[in-house]
């Protein structure tokens, strides 16, 4: 998976700006992050640091972003490098970090759709809940296409393999469609309830799931049946949990 990363870092960066990501991965992970001023935060797969610096910058004190991808964290320290936030990067699978500290939140942003078998995505829920304070909590946006097959997300700017419902751990592939530039990566499909009990057995509870949902500036630029699809058949999962505080 690090190789994979390597390989497409920069389109990766690049498909940032695709709509579906402007007008609703992004303000709804940042919204589900709710109020970090003060907060010390976790970025798990933070890739090139985009969420890592957005934390930062909306008033997160300590900030530690880990990513598996060695061309991932080095754009991440050279955007530190051009604009110094004070945030620490590591290069680390996130199944094997282990406790580095006792942090407000965990923030992972398409870190658990990254877990072959449910053994991996266990490793990573238990590292999740060894770096969370008592409490404290954990967000996460996952891609999960595996559920809808056949649904045509070409107007949001990717393609997929699925042709029929996955069983938890298939291999399956994204697309994206650039404008200039089109670059694959794989996922692993898994279930609510592997997630779920993933997260369960690490000790965090109170798991909540949210509905994706599209700005009013999205709705505007694009108009309501442009999002249908996106919003029936969603490509992404939220969800929030906690560390039990026992």
């Amino acid at each position: 998976m690090s190789v994979e990363y390597d390989r497409v870092s920069r389109q990766y960066q690049r498909s940032k700006r695709l709509p579906f990501r402007i007008f609703s991965e992004i303000p709804n992970h940042l919204a589900l992050l709710g109020d970090l001023r003060g907060r010390s935060v976790l970025d798990l797969a933070c890739g090139d640091g985009f969420y890592t610096r957005l934390i930062k910058k909306a008033g997160a004190d300590r900030v530690v972003g880990v990513d598996l991808s060695e061309s991932m964290i080095a754009l991440a320290r050279e955007q530190e490098a051009a604009e110094a936030l004070g945030i620490t990067y590591l290069v680390l699978p996130a199944e094997e970090l282990g406790s580095i500290g006792c942090f407000d939140v965990v923030s992972a942003a398409f870190l658990l759709n990254c877990a072959p078998t449910r053994s991996s995505l266990a490793a990573m829920a238990r590292t999740i809940a060894a770096n969370l304070k008592p409490g404290g909590r954990f967000l996460t946006t996952n891609s999960h296409l595996g559920d809808w097959p056949g649904a045509d997300y070409s107007p949001y700017g990717m393609a997929t393999d699925v042709s029929a419902p996955l069983a938890d751990g298939a291999l399956y592939h994204i697309t994206f469609l650039l404008d200039d530039d089109r670059f694959t990566i794989e996922n692993f499909a898994h279930s609510r309830a592997a997630y779920e009990a993933a997260l369960r057995e690490a000790g965090l509870i109170d798991i909540q799931w949210h509905p994706p949902r599209v700005t009013e500036d999205g709705l505007a630029a694009f108009g309501p049946d442009f999002w249908h699809v996106y919003l029936t058949c969603p490509p992404l999962l939220r969800l929030s949990a906690e560390r039990s505080a026992m």
